[in-house]
């Protein structure tokens, strides 16, 4: 190692903190300290965080000791405030030079944008690292971010579960500070059951605590703990001849649940096999935390794996507790499923009428009927093959809020609506919609595979955004507590996965069309409101997949009525845009349209044209347009162009380049002729329409 770089260790050592906590306070332990070094100027090598239930942990393999030793430049007031007209220094210039322990010899005159002013540069020393981060890491272990905090004891001070202990370590020496009662030191502890004692550290070595503690029944390391855990599971189902159900949020739970995972296998009665599989791997994941097991075919068998955080020596002992637990549990899940199964699903959705969607916007009753009509418009739209499927499906979406096993495990809605409308005779394809329709549940989530689900979870979105905003709830900086983004975000996924080519004014009027008669008035702007937020999602999700946030806007700028449409023309700008003629051609495109500004539109009347250079762009202009029609036609009924087709477009646009240049080069537009004005602002008018049925390219950002 460099002898000007050292090790450095942070554990925060509290309470069992809640396992779906850890992951984000983690992630912000390692970029807060990244950001704080780099303002610090200290030098470091990679940044590692590990965490268990009772720990949080950040390590530096390589720190730099100190900061480097560095010039600053302070800015002092303007030259002539400083200095009077003969030269001679004014209290102002005294005093910042006593403030800043210099003589007046030593200030220098800086040119800046706003004038000469006084400037300073001032040689500091850097600062040690022990010196600096006993400083700065009171401050990133107060700031972790978590949903909910406490207080403990006499004290003001919040945290997810109290701190017991707290190691900070560069190289062998402990950084010295305190929070929460708590003063820094280099004891840790292991396993709170398992470990014999106080673990005391002699240096901040990442690799020398990881194994210290594994010694002592605690793997901290995430990835390896995650390792060990699937290790031991899949070894206990062996015995059962059994297939571990991996569940990747089931995993991550259970790794930050335990220090020193060990899985047992358990049974429970066979006579639960007769519910629906969605039901009973809920029953052991939501509660209780257990894998499911199936056989080789991928049926589940009447066996689940728990995770305990210690390997007991009572193992049948451990065995039983975990049946018995998950038997009462199974029990209940069967008493649910016989009551709800008493009643087909469709006798459920009068009871939608006495749950409230929302104050203002009706019950679930109300809501319903608006999906209905909404999703009915859709299909009668974009795909009447699906019309009766969509219908039915939107009538039975909400149905299943009102049994009992969704009232019991609220994740299985959409999926119990699936189970029961199978079993009350529905078709498949409804059945499936039915499931669909909620989804995606989360930002990067599954998609509807069919149609109709994808057109039911549409209008379900849609009314849920417009009849939110119509009362006024919006989302406010961080606060979205509908998850309107989501929903939104949500929509968009959908219209393009499916590349579902759809007018959102004309969806977002059936929309408002729907939830009228709930209102008194309908908010102005209300449209356009809905259709810019779903606009800024797009926008921000677009860049987020790393296409340029010029082009974006240049898509978004040439019109966003169809989501589908806009994606399409963006792909094809960001393609094109590493070709070199892009640039020059966007640069051209500026001039266009600063001189079209106010300009309303107008005929061409090629007779008028008085230079060469204005019948040679024109004759251009009439070639590529004859060529880029058929490639600006959708290949299907309710679809729109490709990526593809957009981008021949614009290679084809590309040859345009030198014909605007010639014309700019050589011709004058605001003549004072108005006629010959008029002709020529028609002309580049025409040229602008054909661009923007691309994007605006006047707003993408150009070298200077």
């Amino acid at each position: 190692m460099n002898n000007n770089k050292t090790a450095f260790l942070l554990e925060i050592g509290t309470e069992e903190i809640p396992a779906g906590y850890i992951p984000n306070a983690l992630d912000y332990l390692g970029k807060a300290l990244k950001e704080k070094l780099a303002r610090q100027f200290l030098e470091h090598d990679k940044i590692e965080t590990v965490g268990t239930p009772r720990r949080l942990t950040v390590a530096i393999v390589g720190l730099g000791t100190k900061q480097p030793d560095r010039i600053t430049k302070v800015m002092g007031p303007p030259r002539k405030i400083a200095f009077n007209p003969d030269g001679t220094p004014t209290k102002a210039a005294e005093g910042f030079a006593k403030r800043n322990n210099v003589s007046i010899d030593e200030l220098s005159i800086e040119e800046t944008e706003k004038g000469e002013y006084l400037c300073i540069h001032k040689a500091e020393k850097g600062k040690p690292a022990l010196e600096i981060m006993a400083i700065i890491l009171p401050d990133i272990i107060r700031t972790i971010p978590f949903p909910k905090t406490m207080r403990w004891g006499k004290g003001r001070f919040r945290f997810a579960r109290p701190i017991r202990w707290i190691v900070a370590l560069i190289g062998t020496r402990v950084v010295p500070f305190e929070i929460a009662g708590i003063c820094s030191d280099r004891t840790t502890h292991g396993h709170r059951f398992m470990a014999s004692g106080p673990i005391g550290l002699e240096s901040a070595s990442f690799e020398d605590y990881k194994r210290q503690l594994e010694d002592a029944f605690c793997i901290a390391d995430v990835e390896t703990r995650r390792y060990s855990l699937l290790k031991s599971a899949r070894r206990a189902v062996d015995e059962y001849h059994g297939l571990l159900l991996e569940d990747e949020e089931l995993i991550e739970q259970n790794t930050f649940l335990t220090e020193f995972p060990s899985a047992i296998c358990g049974s429970f009665d066979e006579k639960y096999l007769s519910l629906p599989a969605p039901v009973l791997i809920t029953c052991m994941k939501e509660h209780q935390k257990y894998f499911a097991v199936t056989d080789e075919a991928g049926k589940l068998k009447a066996n689940f794996v728990a995770i305990n955080n210690t390997p007991s020596k009572r193992i049948e002992l451990v065995r039983s507790g975990h049946q018995r637990v998950l038997g009462a549990r199974l029990a209940d899940a069967e008493f649910f499923f016989q009551e709800d199964t008493k009643r087909r699903l469709e006798d459920f959705v009068q009871d939608l009428s006495g749950m409230i969607f929302h104050k203002g916007l009706g019950t679930l009753m109300d809501k319903t009927l608006r999906i209905e009509k909404i999703a009915s418009f859709l299909a009668s739209e974009l795909s009447p093959a699906d019309l009766n499927t969509v219908r039915r499906a939107a009538h039975l979406c909400k149905a299943d809020l009102c049994t009992e096993m969704v009232g019991e495990f609220p994740t299985l809605q959409g999926i119990i609506g699936r189970e029961y409308a199978l079993l009350s005779g529905e078709p498949p394809a409804v059945a499936q919609a039915i499931e669909e329709h909620y989804l995606p549940i989360r930002s990067e989530g599954r998609l509807p595979e069919t149609v109709a689900g994808s057109l039911v979870s549409i209008a379900d979105k849609i009314d849920t955004i417009l009849s939110t905003f119509a009362i006024g709830l919006k989302p406010t900086g961080a606060q979205d507590p509908y998850a309107l983004r989501r929903q939104a975000l949500g929509i968009i996924h959908i219209l393009l996965s499916k590349d579902i080519h759809v007018s959102l004014k004309a969806l977002i009027d059936e929309a408002i069309s729907a939830i009228s008669p709930l209102l008194t008035e309908i908010p102005p702007g209300l449209r356009d409101e809905v259709r810019d937020f779903i606009k800024r999602r797009f926008t921000h999700d677009l860049i987020g997949q790393g296409f340029d946030y010029d082009v974006v806007e240049a898509a978004v700028k040439a019109g966003f009525d169809s989501p589908s449409d806009c994606y399409q023309r963006a792909k094809a700008m960001n393609d094109v845009r590493a070709l070199a003629e892009f640039e020059p051609l966007s640069i051209a495109f500026k001039r266009v349209m600063n001189i079209l500004k106010g300009f309303p539109g107008g005929e061409i009347k090629p007779d008028c044209f008085e230079e060469p250079q204005e019948k040679g762009l024109y004759e251009a202009f009439l070639r590529v347009k004859e060529q880029i029609n058929p490639l600006l036609k959708a290949p299907k009924p309710n679809s729109c162009p490709s990526a593809t087709q957009y981008k021949e477009a614009l290679l084809l646009m590309l040859s345009l380049k030198p014909y605007i240049d010639d014309f700019f080069d050589h011709v004058m537009v605001m003549v004072d002729d108005e006629k010959t004005k008029r002709n020529r602002l028609a002309l580049l008018w025409m040229i602008a329409k054909l661009f923007l049925r691309i994007g605006d390219l006047s707003q993408i950002v150009t070298e200077r």
